[in-house]
């Protein structure tokens, strides 16, 4: 009873943090929205960023967990979500579709707060299945709005809009979903953005198709193969690291037992226990914990007894959740997109929370 008392204090302090941090309403970021910050450590890069990608990743997270915590915080969840919902008209589409971008784009705001990279258009990118797909699954459709979703994510997919010019060659003539939306973005196949995409597809309950079928074939290619561990850039550039890939592809085999996904699912549950054994970073061990706790196998405590939120906090600290390499987007420069220099990485401390608090309310400590 001791142990249950104390997780539900700690998931009572973690939430109330996670709404502390949710923005009032600031020069830099509009109300609701999370803050976030992207970082080049190196060149001692840092700007505040204010994406909505990081605001739908927090509300679908504590949406999932909200039945494991106090109820006190579920009420707070449900206050989160309300304030959050505000944002989505301004990271819609610029053509007013149903699809999100990972900034405003009318007008565009890509990369704000720098001095450089927004005043190019180059670096403008097009709506995403990404921000989309976790903007459904933050705030669920009705099936009309999931069907026409489900179209476009056809009419841009692989074979379809074009054709791979990067990524694994035994998949670039298969029909998977790619990670753009944009007419002039080249087809790009991310194994964590798919798995996020399918999540949702699986969740809305739409009938599994040709496109669904070979996206999940390389999901479970990228995993059964090794591939997440050894070239993770490769077959998630947005994720790169096999921790994050594992979270990602790790939430959609909880979803649903997937034939399809049967060599992933034995694979990390054969070798998720030595990667977080090895793991330097808490956070990477927090997303493997989890991971291998939603597919059902036991977790070593992580955490630590006695911790503060306040000790917590500082050791949350350090997540770069995604990416953007910036020379991956093409054939010509892919081949330099390992080069870290060309690296952003984002971190937003609030999601970092959330991660602790759906280990916690998942049974770990």
């Amino acid at each position: 009873m001791a142990d249950v008392d104390l997780r539900a204090s700690l998931l009572a302090q973690l939430v109330a943090r996670i709404a502390a941090l949710q923005s009032p309403g600031t020069p830099h970021h509009p109300a609701g929205l999370f803050p976030s910050l992207r970082w080049k450590t190196a060149l001692g890069y840092q700007r505040e960023d204010s994406n909505g990608f990081f605001t739908s990743l927090i509300v679908f997270t504590l949406r999932e967990i909200q039945g494991q915590l106090p109820v006190a915080a579920r009420a707070t969840v449900d206050t989160i979500a309300a304030k959050a919902l505000v944002i989505y008209p301004l990271y819609q589409s610029k053509s007013g579709l149903d699809t999100y971008n990972f900034y405003p784009p009318r007008p565009g705001q890509h990369f704000p707060h720098g001095y450089l990279l927004h005043r190019s258009r180059h670096f403008a990118a097009p709506d995403d299945l990404d921000s989309t797909s976790l903007a459904y699954l933050a705030y669920p459709r009705p099936a009309a709005q999931n069907h026409w979703l489900k179209t476009k994510l056809r009419a841009h997919a692989n074979t379809v809009k074009g054709w791979a010019g990067t990524g694994p060659v035994a998949f670039r003539k298969k029909k998977i979903y790619s990670a753009w939306f944009g007419e002039r973005m080249p087809i790009d196949m991310d194994a964590s953005t798919l798995s996020n995409g399918l999540l949702w597809v699986v969740r809305s309950g739409l009938p599994l198709d040709e496109f669904d079928e070979d996206s999940l074939a390389f999901i479970n290619w990228v995993i059964a193969s090794g591939e997440y561990r050894r070239r993770p850039l490769d077959v998630s550039a947005y994720y790169a690291t096999a921790p994050l890939i594992a979270y990602h592809v790790g939430r959609l085999l909880a979803e649903a037992d997937l034939p399809q996904l049967a060599e992933a699912r034995a694979t990390l549950l054969r070798e998720l226990p030595g990667l977080l054994a090895a793991s330097r970073h808490i956070m990477d061990k927090v997303l493997l914990g989890i991971t291998l706790r939603r597919l059902g196998a036991p977790a070593p405590p992580l955490l630590g007894a006695g911790l503060t939120l306040f000790e917590l906090e500082a050791k949350s600290r350090g997540l770069y959740f995604c990416i953007a390499p910036l020379l991956n987007y093409y054939p010509q420069t892919r081949w330099l997109a390992g080069w870290k220099l060309s690296q952003i990485d984002w971190e937003c401390p609030a999601h970092s929370l959330t991660l602790l608090a759906e280990y916690v309310a998942l049974g770990g400590t």
